[in-house]
């Protein structure tokens, strides 16, 4: 679940950070404050449940099993959000990290019910930030959303209705955030 975030969360955080930190020491601090708290912590916490058994696989794809990784990943998210405060990041990162965050929480809350896409609300909100940071050129990354949804789709992993869910999901809370934070 969260080992294939980070192939979009890493690269997504770096870009945001390096478009809007003063300098690249200021965006290489701040993109490891949101890597660390989004990606990287809740990977090792998932890696380790399936260690000692505690989960089925790394995409925890049983939906019971998947309470803890969320609600642990969500506090790690809470501090990917704070510790960037301190360190006056810049409001598109802080708005693309506060989008991650309520993005994944209103989804952890729905796969407790039903089976919702994460991998869809991580790819269509990278895709979403790129497209309201640098415009409409950056539409041609939406058909990246289209193949992880067919993939997902193909593994048996999703329907196409959980694959759009998530989808819907990312671009609406992508796009409130940023509005939010008045950067649309």
């Amino acid at each position: 679940m969260f080992k294939d975030v980070q192939i979009v969360a890493l690269p997504t955080f770096l870009l945001v950070a390096l478009a809007t930190a003063p300098d690249v020491l200021h965006a290489l601090l701040w993109w490891s404050i949101a890597v660390l708290g989004i990606s990287l912590v809740p990977l090792l916490f998932i890696w380790q449940g399936v260690r000692r058994g505690c989960y089925s696989d790394h995409h925890v794809n049983k939906r019971e099993q998947r309470r803890a990784p969320l609600l642990f990943g969500l506090a790690c998210m809470m501090l990917a959000f704070v510790l960037p405060l301190f360190v006056h990041a810049s409001s598109p990162l802080l708005a693309t990290v506060t989008a991650t965050l309520a993005a994944v929480a209103v989804a952890a809350v729905i796969t407790q019910y039903w089976k919702i896409s994460l991998h869809l609300v991580g790819i269509a909100g990278a895709v979403t930030v790129c497209c309201l940071l640098w415009g409409p050129l950056c539409l041609f990354l939406s058909s990246l959303v289209v193949l992880v949804g067919w993939a997902r789709w193909r593994l048996h992993a999703h329907t196409w209705f959980q694959a759009l869910a998530g989808t819907i999901l990312a671009i609406s809370v992508m796009i409130l955030i940023y509005r939010l934070f008045g950067l649309v």
